[in-house]
């Protein structure tokens, strides 16, 4: 499993409590320590899912790649920005041109295929929230040995 980097010294710290309760036969205490450790596994699988995914489907919108969006950005951002002057002024004109840098960022976005996307995203070694994510230290295996180790 792979999670965050700064997620990895919570789940050692989960695992020594877990293997604390598991020494005492303190079931209550099990229950309570198993909580937070299964909350990490369940954000590691959907991350990992998402990360991974060498599929489409991971990345939320699929786009056409087409060079004309930045042009029909721009003029559709000029055209919002001289409507808002015509209507209000200056101050209109300026509320119009923030919402007129949105439409440009989409349309450049638009030019970006899917494919890119994913290939940024695993260059980087991203997850989908643009955290690195890395695999369990052996700090986390180690724990996990000596828990199984304990039970079985």
């Amino acid at each position: 499993m792979r999670l965050a980097a700064t997620a990895w010294p919570a789940v050692a710290g989960d695992l020594a409590r877990l293997e604390a309760a598991i020494a005492r036969d303190d079931l209550e205490a099990v229950k309570v320590a198993l909580v937070p450790l299964s909350q990490a596994t369940f954000e590691g699988k959907v991350r990992g899912r998402l990360a991974a995914a060498d599929r489409p489907a991971a990345i939320v919108v699929g786009t056409k790649p087409t060079s004309a969006l930045p042009i029909v950005g721009g003029v559709s951002a000029v055209i919002l920005i001289v409507i808002g002057y015509l209507l209000g002024g200056w101050a209109v004109a300026a509320g119009t041109a923030v919402f007129s840098l949105f439409i440009l960022g989409v349309a450049l976005a638009g030019t970006q295929t899917t494919r890119e996307r994913l290939d940024q995203r695993r260059a980087k070694g991203l997850a989908p929230t643009m955290e690195p994510t890395e695999p369990a230290p052996t700090v986390v295996t180690h724990a996990i040995a000596q828990i199984e180790g304990r039970l079985g």
